[in-house]
């Protein structure tokens, strides 16, 4: 019967120890891929619309929509059988203010659009190359 050789553990540990790195370097990455730079500052989510402006000035544009989206809620009732009180979950129907602003930082950076729901900044994504001239 052949036996294999015996791997060193060292080795699971590097393979490992390589997995955690690039892990947290995509994380970095990402991080930051979801913020938008003005000057020197960052805003990313979870800012306000007021920290927004107060660190990158006013928006190139505003557009606001409203958006009914579906939400579940436990509430109390009656239990069926009369005794005590049971809970159940409905459909509950909100609406959300959406807010999207877009800022043109000129022809050498990307469009940037901010997503903002009921004040919040929640996304931020690019474009294409700004137009406007600074």
């Amino acid at each position: 019967m052949k036996r294999c050789p015996r791997r060193s553990g060292r080795w699971v540990l590097l393979f490992l120890a390589g997995d955690l790195i690039a892990g947290l370097l995509l994380n970095a990455a990402g991080a930051s891929a979801n913020g938008m730079r003005c000057e020197n500052k960052l805003v990313q989510p979870g800012d306000s619309q007021y920290e927004v402006k107060t660190l990158c000035g006013p928006p190139d544009d505003i557009q606001q929509r409203t958006e009914s989206r579906r939400v579940q809620r436990a509430v109390q009732r009656p239990c069926p059988n009369g005794r005590g009180v049971c809970s159940t979950v409905i459909d509950d129907w909100v609406d959300v203010i959406v807010d999207e602003w877009t800022y043109d930082f000129g022809p050498n950076r990307f469009l940037q659009y901010l997503t903002f729901e009921s004040g919040k900044l929640v996304l931020v994504r690019s474009g294409p190359y700004g137009v406007k001239q600074r």
